[in-house]
């Protein structure tokens, strides 16, 4: 069940598939894009590691807990949960994967309704969208701080954590776009460009974004994109159409995200922080805290090995080097010693 498509957004007409999609491109702009299969099978599998050899089954006890780990369907959100399933069952607790759930709002709801027990949530979806507030407040840990506090007393959520990374969308072209769109390299000269050249302004953006910003977004920017011109499609989508300019010269990206180097993508700056960094942390019903208060010692533990610099490193080597979500949590692990 996917958000209702926006009336003045289309859906472009290419459906490739995703991973193809990015490799395709990868192979035909850069030929170092990634490292390919050979990287990928260097990488452990479930059976290559000991979960009991590491630190979280030495300093960590949650035997006989029991729990459903979930996560939302892109590449970061679905690597988080991976590495929380292999965690929790090495700190002796059985955990179901439920991974890859499709919507912030179906995942939220499977959370407060017992379906699922964990998830790793971003604090400016958890201000913005469940909590409704419209306050801007562009300092990460005091967004963070406001967000878990007021979660918790009016809905029962607790965030635990956070991680030391914080995902972020941006607007990015392509690093050598021609034309009107190549000299524009802040947000602020967006709305000037579109309103000049029209004809040349051109969207890619996937369903989340364009439900929840896209109007404000155009509207702060004086950015009124032709409807004509806005695509909403899946977000791995986004980096490579933009990357080829077609059928869109601007697209909705993650600053997390390692397509937007190896697709040699400019990331508009954004000198007025219209887009606030949303630290990562454990989401759980308070009662599922309450009952095995270890879960805080473990987003800890996690939250602080992860940085900006290791998420990237993950999200590359699922999206880029043909590794499996199981294989980057698994690497993050043993790296770090929480695993043998």
């Amino acid at each position: 069940m996917e958000t209702p498509e926006p009336s003045a957004v289309r859906r472009a007409a290419a459906r490739t598939p995703v991973r193809a999609a990015v490799l395709a491109l990868c192979g035909a702009m850069l030929a170092g894009c990634g490292g390919g299969p050979d990287t990928a099978e260097s990488l452990p599998q479930a059976a290559d590691v000991d979960l009991a050899g590491g630190s979280l089954a030495s300093g960590i006890d949650l035997s006989g807990a029991s729990f459903r780990v979930s996560s939302k369907e892109f590449t970061e959100s679905v690597i988080l949960g991976k590495i929380t399933v292999y965690a929790l069952r090495a700190s002796g607790a059985e955990a179901e994967d439920m991974t890859g759930l499709m919507g912030s709002n179906i995942l939220r709801s499977a959370l407060e309704t017992g379906e699922v027990d964990l998830y790793w949530e971003y604090s400016g979806t958890g201000w913005t969208q469940y909590l409704q507030r419209d306050e801007r407040i562009t300092d990460s840990e005091e967004q963070f701080e406001a967000t878990a506090e007021a979660d918790l007393e009016e809905n029962g959520v607790e965030w635990m954590g956070p991680a030391r990374f914080g995902n972020q969308y941006g607007i990015a072209r392509a690093a050598d776009a021609e034309g009107p769109a190549g000299e524009v390299d802040t947000l602020a000269d967006l709305g000037p460009m579109v309103r000049e050249h029209p004809d040349e302004a051109s969207f890619c953006g996937a369903a989340e974004f364009m439900d929840r910003e896209w109007e404000a977004f155009q509207e702060y920017y004086g950015a009124p994109f032709p409807v004509d011109g806005v695509y909403q499609m899946d977000l791995a989508l986004n980096y490579v159409n933009v990357a080829k300019g077609d059928p869109c010269g601007f697209a909705e990206v993650f600053t997390t995200d390692a397509r937007l180097k190896s697709l040699d993508l400019q990331v508009l700056e954004d000198p007025e922080g219209y887009f606030t960094t949303q630290p990562a942390a454990l989401t759980a019903r308070e009662e599922t805290v309450e009952d095995h208060p270890e879960l805080r010692d473990l987003a800890a533990e996690l939250g602080d090995a992860l940085t900006e610099d290791a998420i990237i490193e993950l999200n590359g080597m699922v999206d880029l080097e043909g590794a499996s979500a199981d294989q980057a949590a698994l690497h993050f692990l043993r790296e770090n010693g929480f695993i043998g």
